[in-house]
């Protein structure tokens, strides 16, 4: 896919000017880039720029990084400084549950893999009150405790660990770690001793490294047991999780409900996927948000695919758990029977042996528990990209709306956001025009009011202007422009028009 960074944008003739910043003047080192900080439910709390201060005195494999918060509003919160860890590329900002700023790396997947001096790379957690920045602790688990350690342990550590454990226990341990957004830390585990898999468990520790409940999944040990365990969604109250469980018999697929302050099971559903439900909602871009948690409800979109025995078995369900109830339900919508089949434009999608297929790009969830996605036309043979289709979605999973928009093969779509207190939403795209052995770059606004879309064409080409958008506050977008002769990074927001 194309990076925003190509994408040659100018001036917004049709929007209303407001607050402008020179980003390269506002700090002494390198500029890196500026990214949007979010929570969970999409809504921006503001931004972050990072810039680069040289290598550090200490190792020349780190460098010293000087990072600015403002607010939505552009209003600069704070600066500071922090050493990166030599295994991570990029930072990422975001807020969790704690109302932190958590500011978390990417590293190569390939060297998380197979090199065995590689260490995950530690996230930085900044509080919003004092905004004073500190390195989250490490730690180290031995199947029994949990406890802080002085450093990251790389993979060749880990591995010696691993073997010297079952050097001296008889058994290998395989532990699903995840750090949970509210400093708490969820490991499901088992041991593997031939030819059993024992002790399979589910535990979680306080961030003071406590255990606060261990739950196990059998009664007693039988070669046929075992667990697929994964997180579908969770807060500070509620753990749902999917839950593959193999016996004697025929394995069980269920959802399970767990009270995260005690680990009691509060509920159990049975799906009919198998093992063709997925939890996390793909693109080509990464992975897409797809959660809306309210006090009283815990909403998740999943997807699940066709298998061997049934290729057209494909579509997205809604599971929402009401705290108020106590009650698990889910509802789906079919792509071949409810989508597909009803609408000549995308119908050629329903060939399961076609290259071409949809791509999702973002899940908006309405104020009136609505759903609307947006997904791309692609072709799985080289991920070109086409049309840009919008569904609409209602409570119960039936589609209310269907609407294409024809696009250039060198479309883009860029991020959609909420209006109107989540009423209604936006979704933003670009394409260009060859005319002339020219390109002409356009970028579309597309508003979903009151159930009625409107779509607004801008044409922004310039020859030396380069101008990125990024999501904003409600109802603005936020422009960074590049000057090719000035050398200034200016970022403006500026008012949309609906």
């Amino acid at each position: 896919m194309k990076k925003l960074s190509l994408l040659l944008f100018g001036l917004f003739q049709t929007l209303l000017f407001s607050q402008t910043l020179d980003l390269a003047a506002l700090a002494t080192g390198k500029y890196l880039g500026l990214k949007s900080i979010s929570d969970d439910n999409k809504n921006v709390f503001g931004y972050f720029a990072l810039y680069d201060l040289g290598k550090t005195e200490n190792n020349k494999k780190k460098n010293k990084l000087e990072y600015i918060i403002f607010d939505k509003n552009l209003n600069s919160l704070s600066t500071g400084n922090f050493e990166s860890d030599e295994t991570a590329i990029q930072y990422y900002p975001y807020i969790n549950s704690e109302k932190e700023l958590v500011i978390t790396p990417s590293y190569n997947a390939y060297d998380f893999a197979y090199d065995a001096s590689f260490y995950t790379p530690a996230d930085f957690i900044i509080n919003l009150n004092d905004y004073k920045i500190k390195k989250k602790d490490s730690f180290e688990y031995d199947g029994t405790n949990l406890t802080q350690a002085s450093a990251y342990k790389t993979n060749g550590e880990i591995k010696d660990d691993n073997r010297n454990l079952k050097k001296t226990s008889g058994y290998k341990l395989t532990s699903q770690i995840v750090e949970l957004n509210n400093n708490q830390t969820l490991i499901f585990e088992y041991k593997h001793e031939r030819p059993f898999h024992k002790d399979i468990s589910l535990k979680l520790f306080n961030e003071k490294y406590q255990k606060l409940w261990d739950y196990k999944f059998f009664n007693e040990d039988h070669k046929n047991n075992f667990i697929h365990f994964k997180i579908v969604n969770y807060d500070n109250d509620i753990l749902i999780t999917k839950v593959i469980k193999y016996q004697k018999d025929s394995p069980e697929y269920n959802f399970m409900v767990f009270d995260l302050k005690t680990g009691k099971v509060l509920s159990i559903l049975p799906f009919p996927y198998g093992r063709n439900l997925y939890i996390t909602l793909n693109s080509v871009d990464g992975a897409i948000n797809n959660k809306y948690n309210t006090d009283d409800k815990l909403t998740s979109l999943l997807r699940y695919s066709g298998n061997p025995l049934n290729f057209y078995n494909e579509g997205l369900v809604k599971l929402i758990y009401d705290k108020n109830t106590n009650q698990l339900s889910f509802n789906e919508v079919h792509f071949y029977d409810d989508v597909y089949s009803k609408h000549k434009d995308i119908e050629e999608l329903k060939e399961p042996f076609d290259s071409k297929d949809l791509d999702i790009k973002s899940v908006n969830f309405l104020k009136n528990n609505d759903i609307i996605i947006v997904f791309q036309k692609i072709s799985r043979k080289n991920n070109t990209v086409s049309d840009i289709i919008m569904m609409n979605l209602d409570p119960m999973m039936k589609l209310k709306n269907l609407k294409v928009y024809p696009t250039q093969k060198n479309s883009t779509y860029l991020f959609s956001q909420h209006l109107n207190d989540k009423n209604d939403m936006a979704f933003f795209y670009a394409d260009t025009e060859r005319k002339n052995k020219q390109k002409k770059w356009n970028l579309f606004i597309n508003t979903f009011i009151n159930g009625q879309w409107k779509q607004e064409v801008l044409p922004i080409s310039s020859e030396s202007n380069i101008t990125i958008p990024y999501i904003a506050k409600e109802g603005y977008v936020l422009l960074q422009e590049f000057n090719e002769k000035e050398k200034f990074n200016k970022i403006r927001l500026e008012k949309l028009n609906y």
